[in-house]
């Protein structure tokens, strides 16, 4: 019934989240011109006095924290690639435990096929008693065929799944990143049209790849701009303060089919990079990639992306900790302490 032996070689991405800048910051010091070998002899008295400032923990409790009902994950795959998709559940948990649990739609980024890009925060969503639905929607690689079927290739992955999981949800949560992120609002826009459950959560961060937002690029796929989304979902855009690879411009665009929704369901946040200790929270278009193809996790994934999802499941499910999911207007979601006890910059509200 289910394919125990669900696994994909590791996705040809950018690996770690961090690489991409080590590998430009050795290119950079070779074609500095050599200095005396001399200055590197002399010991650095004030640095060496200096105790490092390290980043914040993963929380220990709560929304983003590590107190998790369940020790291990069962992972499977279910139909054909590009429109099968694959399903993560509690390891040792049964089909009737696993339909009455929250499901949550996790769409990849652009060549991100492979789950492990976003391993951990996966593994956070099931080890917390979720059962998580990731797309296959395009064939491996970065070639770029298909762009016109991954609307239905993510549907029909979606719909597999919930089939193989028995499973007829009220609603589901969505959360994607890129291009996921644009396919995301899709989802929230199009799923009762196609008989597949409406959002109740959408997660949209860092969206790239929206054919008809305004640019002029030839890539991806066409948002249907002039429809609304429902007004009774709860929607969290986020862009990275230094995502220099596609902006905030299709996050801006996204907007436009969210005025229904009312100020109080929705927020827009900008998170900030932080280099007050070491290593530096980056907030680059990778931040959101974690695993084993992906960087390591960090505050930035803690507090700015994990925390406010737990909560916004919790807020539309249960009514519960709303505040974190969503913030206030004028009281940012905390990102956490340096060690000194400095705090970690909030996230911007994007206007």
């Amino acid at each position: 019934m289910y394919d125990a032996s669900f696994s994909r070689p590791p996705f040809p991405g950018p690996g770690s989240r961090r690489s991409g800048s080590v590998f430009l910051l050795i290119v950079v010091l070779a074609l500095l011109p050599g200095e005396p070998r001399a200055h590197a002899l002399i010991p650095d008295t004030h640095a060496s006095a200096q105790p490092a400032i390290s980043p914040p923990e993963q929380p220990s409790s709560g929304p983003g924290g590590r107190d998790y009902r369940f020790e291990d994950v069962a992972a499977f795959h279910v139909g054909d690639s590009p429109a099968g998709a694959g399903i993560f559940a509690p390891d040792e948990t049964t089909n009737v435990d696993r339909q009455n649990m929250p499901i949550v739609v996790f769409l990849h980024g652009f060549g991100a096929t492979d789950p492990v890009t976003y391993q951990d925060w996966i593994d956070h969503l099931v080890r917390r008693g979720t059962v998580v639905i990731y797309p296959d929607y395009q064939d491996p690689g970065f070639l770029g065929r298909g762009q016109e079927a991954y609307l239905r290739n993510m549907f029909a992955g979606v719909g597999e799944a919930l089939a193989l999981l028995g499973a007829s949800p009220d609603r589901v949560h969505v959360v994607g990143h890129s291009l996921g992120g644009v396919l995301t609002a899709a989802y929230g826009a199009l799923a009762p049209a196609v008989d597949l459950p409406p959002a109740s959560t959408l997660t949209i961060i860092e969206p790239g790849g929206c054919r008809n937002c305004g640019g002029q690029n030839a890539f991806g796929i066409p948002l249907p701009l002039s429809r609304q989304i429902s007004p009774d979902t709860q929607v969290r855009t986020v862009v990275g303060g230094d995502d220099s690879f596609v902006g905030d411009a299709d996050a801006r665009s996204i907007q436009q089919m969210l005025g229904d929704i009312p100020a109080g369901q929705k927020a827009f946040e900008s998170i900030r990079s932080d280099d007050h200790g070491s290593p530096p929270l980056v907030a680059d278009h990778l931040f959101p990639q974690t695993g084993r193809s992906g960087g390591e996790t960090d505050a930035l994934d803690w507090f700015g992306l994990w925390r406010p999802l737990d909560a916004l499941m919790n807020c539309a499910d249960r009514g519960l900790e709303c505040d974190i999911a969503l913030g206030e207007r004028d009281d940012h979601v905390p990102m956490g302490l340096w060690s000194d006890g400095t705090p970690v910059l909030p996230p911007d509200q994007v206007r």
